[in-house]
């Protein structure tokens, strides 16, 4: 009975140390009790995105750009990122950057990204960055926690040069056929062809073609291209000339046999005008 109450009181014993030590670990991983939301206290200060590129009110002559940046907890208020998104004028959707995930025990200071952006149209352009970070405060056993955010905007303008276009058939100059060669060249990958002749509706190319068909005449031309940004090219107005001959017609001569025949039909005719006069 004794060694049973012995037995009984070592493994007390023993179950109270192993508490006390969890108990120590876990105020130490943890000391709080107490967890509260809280506004950002006077003067607490928003993660800092910094922005390498595209360069803010830069002009950009091609249609497609990176964009790099950095979001960061040094010297603010932020202690970690919880999340960040951006989006730029010419998109429909955000795109994330960042998403804290709520089971991951890893909370980042910084942050890096980096992503190219093609097919950018003409014009002015605006960059929004959002992102959104978590800071706290203790007093005593409760930890006062608050997100803050902060939004940063980049703009700049593209002005990439349209497709070059050349007209190298027909040439400025007079064809005796009512087929010609269109050929040209376009200096860099089109997405749509389209040419326009004598002020015509314009009609769509895939490659070099036969204008067939032409009448005589004096034609002008013009071969439109627009690259994949949108951007149009325009060729200069080829002017040229068709003359194809025209057939002669046939006569057909009828011999009349025996002079009479022809002084007959001779003064017939005469008559004939000269009851028309009267």
């Amino acid at each position: 009975m004794r060694k049973t109450a012995l037995a009984v009181t070592l493994f007390l014993v023993l179950l109270l140390s192993v508490a006390e030590a969890c108990s120590v670990k876990l105020a130490q991983a943890d000391p709080y009790m107490y967890y509260k939301i809280v506004s950002p206290p006077a003067g607490s200060s928003p993660l800092v995105t910094s922005i390498s590129s595209p360069n803010n009110n830069t002009i950009y002559r091609t249609n497609n750009i990176t964009l790099t940046f950095n979001i960061n907890t040094q010297n603010t208020s932020m202690k970690y990122l919880l999340g960040a998104y951006f989006k730029a004028d010419w998109m429909q959707d955000n795109v994330t950057v960042y998403k804290q995930n709520t089971y991951s025990p890893e909370f980042p200071e910084s942050w890096d990204y980096n992503k190219n952006l093609g097919n950018i149209s003409n014009g002015e352009h605006n960059i929004v960055i959002t992102a959104w970070g978590g800071g706290f405060y203790a007093e005593g056993l409760t930890a006062y926690n608050f997100d803050m955010t902060t939004i940063s905007v980049i703009n700049f303008t593209i002005d990439a040069p349209p497709p070059k276009v050349s007209i190298l058939s027909p040439e400025n100059k007079t064809y005796d056929s009512s087929d010609v060669a269109l050929n040209f060249t376009i200096n860099e990958k089109a997405s749509l062809i389209r040419y326009s002749l004598d002020g015509q509706e314009n009609s769509t190319l895939m490659e070099n073609t036969t204008l067939t068909g032409l009448p005589n005449g004096i034609h002008n031309l013009k071969v439109y291209a627009w690259d994949d940004a949108g951007n149009l090219g325009v060729s200069g107005t080829v002017v040229f000339e068709i003359a194809k001959p025209e057939a002669f017609p046939i006569t057909l001569v009828v011999a009349v046999a025996g002079t009479s025949a022809v002084v007959l039909a001779c003064v017939g005719i005469i008559l004939y005008l000269r009851k028309t006069k009267h």
